[in-house]
Formats: structure tokens, sequence, C-alpha cells
């Protein structure tokens, strides 16, 4: 089984490792504080009430602190899928694809036409190649079929 990814580019690779690190060492930071804190704390004490306001304060405190880290982090991502969504919708435009009719589509992967309306009506593929790289066999959600280019023969069974 094969996962088909992509090469991002170094500066893009950069940034994400950089702000991974970072987020990870706030996050430790902030554990290893809020238990250290705990075991330094003076014995065991009872849970303050709650209509009391002096314990809750630094509870308070440090919640507003995590709220307006994560309104922050929620802004940075809507603007950097703004930017994102800006840059590439000009990108689409200025290199998008000449239609391909669905003979030569067919003909490319040495499919027949049945073939490739079978792929393109199932919710599930499965493609296995051969050591050469060419479509060996095709299971689809319907029917299990082998590609026009490999047999001459076309063998067809109820998969699900």
């Amino acid at each position: 089984m094969n996962i088909i990814t992509t090469k991002r580019s170094s500066l893009g690779w950069a940034i994400d490792a950089g702000l991974t690190a970072l987020g990870w060492a706030a996050f430790f930071y902030l554990f290893t504080r809020g238990v250290v804190s705990i075991v330094h704390a003076d014995g065991l004490q009872p849970m303050p009430a709650l209509l009391s306001s002096t314990p809750l304060i630094p509870t308070l405190q440090t919640l507003a602190v995590y709220v307006l880290v994560a309104c922050v982090n929620a802004l940075l991502v809507v603007i950097w899928g703004r930017y994102h969504k800006r840059l590439f919708r000009t990108l689409k435009l200025l290199r998008a694809p000449d239609a391909m009719d669905e003979d030569e589509l067919a003909s490319h992967f040495h499919l027949s036409r049945n073939q490739l309306h079978e792929i393109q009506g199932s919710r599930v593929t499965v493609i296995y190649h051969s050591n050469d790289g060419a479509i060996s066999e095709l299971e689809t959600d319907q029917l299990r079929i082998q590609p026009a280019g490999n047999s001459p023969v076309f063998h067809t069974a109820k998969v699900a």
C-alpha cells in the first residue's frame, strides 16, 4: 500500500517544525510548572469554596491567558487560511490544465470506457499495480475487474 505525498518547500517545513516545537515546549513548560506548584503546596489543603474569590483568582488569571492564547491561535489560522486561499486561487487560474475527454483518459490508463465509468461511479476504488507500474487489477465497491491493456478477457466478480 502506497501513500501519495507531495514535497513541501524547505521554508514551509521549517515554519511547521518551528511552530510545532514551540507549541510542545510551551505545553511542557506549563505542565511542569503546574506539577511543581502542586508538589510545593503547603500540605494537603481542602478544596476552596466556590464563592471564595481569593483562591480562584490565580486560576481565573491562568484560564484568561489560555483563552487569549487560543484566540490568537485561531486568528493566525484564519489569516493563514485566507492568505493561502487567495494565493492558490491565482496560481490555479494561471495553470489550469486542459480538460481531457473520457476516451483519452481511459486510453492513458489502459482502461476501457466502461471501467472508467465504474471507477468514477464508485465510492471506494483500490488499484493494484504490477512491478512495471501498470494497473494490474481494480477493486471497486461493486466489481472486481482487470484493465483492458493487461488482459484481452474481462473477469468480473462481486466484491460487496
